[in-house]
């Protein structure tokens, strides 16, 4: 089974940030001396939180799309910042209602090392 590309818009009015989880091993010496190195092949984990606010229709679209990346990647570029393999972070898929026809999806996409 291919891999989905994310194709829908990354709205910059709510100022999204790539945030990076950093996991450290350290073994402290009694001469004030610290070995520090990276836990793992993958030390360092990009998240990104999420958020559109439009048409049901769409919104729909986007919700019904993360929904099924709950445990298997997408592709998705974050703005400034390289393509790669996410998912969607347990418990972070959210939908509410704006309005009379606006819906408003968030969701944390959290980098994922294979599909």
């Amino acid at each position: 089974m291919a891999i989905e590309i994310f194709n829908w818009p990354v709205q910059t009015a709510t100022q999204p940030s790539l945030d990076v989880k950093d996991r450290i091993r350290k073994a402290q010496f009694g001469d004030g001396y610290e070995q520090v190195t990276g836990d793992g092949i993958n030390p360092s984990q990009f998240s990104f939180p999420y958020s559109f606010t439009g048409p049901a229709a769409r919104a729909m679209e986007i919700y019904n799309f993360l929904s099924r990346h709950k445990t298997k990647s997408f592709v998705f570029t974050p703005p400034y910042a390289e393509k790669g393999l996410y998912r969607v972070a347990a418990d972070s898929l959210k939908r509410s209602v704006k309005g009379k026809t606006l819906l408003i999806v968030t969701a944390t996409f959290e980098q994922a090392f294979a599909p």
